[in-house]
């Protein structure tokens, strides 16, 4: 998985430099797998030929993979807590020994370091792509009038007014305070949802956005309904764990036969808690494995059938 992540993320650096007019060949994966070890030297090239700033801005070709599953599971956070709260599951799935750990918050501020473990802290060209690629997500999720600094006991302003500029040498490239004025409200749910009982309006909601850390109380806010009232009309539909459990399921079931993305992108883009949370959830919901569905399901079964008539793909909801 910290493969696959590597791979994306030189997909949008090499993105970023074309629109800049720098060619520059990212090594070949042969698919979304890539040594780690080859996305960190590359991006050191990058460091050393042409700056920090490049991989910086790299976050503004962010829309070109947002059909990605994790991708698409990021830009959908609510708030900058949201999104940074993601991103950490996001790593734990990956397994990545880089993390970036929230050290204090407030209502319009942030304070994050990009850490890793003893000895092997991450790169200041490690540390620019990662802030460029949070920095356009917080905008992305409708974060206005962002400034982000970079340091220790003098940060430095790295991005203001919409820009970035590049930090001076020494100056904590891996420590960052983010500010942010107000976030953009969530669109509505319009007003076919409003003539639409709780149970097809929730199913809605958990599937548009399955990632979400959904609780009971930002169900009844979405849906307008008192929470002991909705848990009590939720309650013929499997009540509220059992529907958003349902609807993670179906999510992940369609992603798992319909693309090719790693499992583990899947589980986190469908909001488990990690890779054996899904897969434990996702083989009681089917008596398979996440891994055994797409097998099953995918690939003509023994006989030259596709699946198995009966088998338990029909037990999910």
């Amino acid at each position: 998985m910290e493969e696959y992540a590597s791979a994306r993320l030189l997909e949008l650096v090499q993105r970023a430099l074309a629109a800049e007019g720098v060619r520059a060949v990212a090594p070949v994966s042969g698919g979304a797998l890539l040594p780690l070890a080859a996305k960190r030297r590359f991006i050191g090239e990058i460091e050393r030929e042409h700056g920090l700033l490049p991989l910086l801005r790299v976050g503004s070709t962010l829309s070109a993979v947002s059909s990605d599953p994790a991708i698409a599971a990021l830009l959908k956070a609510v708030d900058p807590h949201d999104l940074f709260e993601r991103w950490r599951r996001l790593e734990r799935f990956t397994h990545s020994r880089h993390r970036v750990v929230v050290r204090d918050r407030g209502p319009r501020r942030l304070v994050a370091e990009h850490t890793g473990p003893p000895g092997a802290p991450p790169g200041t060209a490690e540390d620019a792509l990662v802030l460029g690629v949070l920095t356009a997500l917080l905008s992305l999720c409708g974060a206005r009038n962002i400034r982000v600094a970079a340091g220790g006991a003098a940060p430095v302003t790295v991005f203001s007014d919409g820009a970035f500029t590049a930090p001076p040498p020494g100056s904590g490239s891996g420590l960052w305070r983010f500010t942010w004025s107000s976030v953009a409200p969530a669109p509505g749910t319009g007003a076919e949802d409003r003539n639409r009982g709780e149970a097809a309006r929730t199913r809605r909601l958990f599937a548009a956005d399955p990632a979400r850390r959904w609780t009971l109380g930002c169900l009844s806010a979405e849906v307008g309904v008192p929470a002991r009232s909705l848990q009590r009309r939720l309650a013929g539909a499997g009540g509220f764990s059992g529907l958003l459990a349902a609807v993670r399921s179906e999510v992940a079931a369609e992603l798992l036969l319909s693309g090719d993305h790693p499992v583990g992108v899947i589980g986190f883009a469908c909001g488990y808690a990690d890779q054996p949370h899904f897969t434990r959830r996702f083989a009681q919901r089917t008596a398979m494995t996440p891994a055994v569905y797409r097998s099953v399901f995918r690939s003509p079964a023994p006989g030259g059938r596709e699946g198995r008539a009966g088998g338990p793909a029909e037990r999910t909801p």
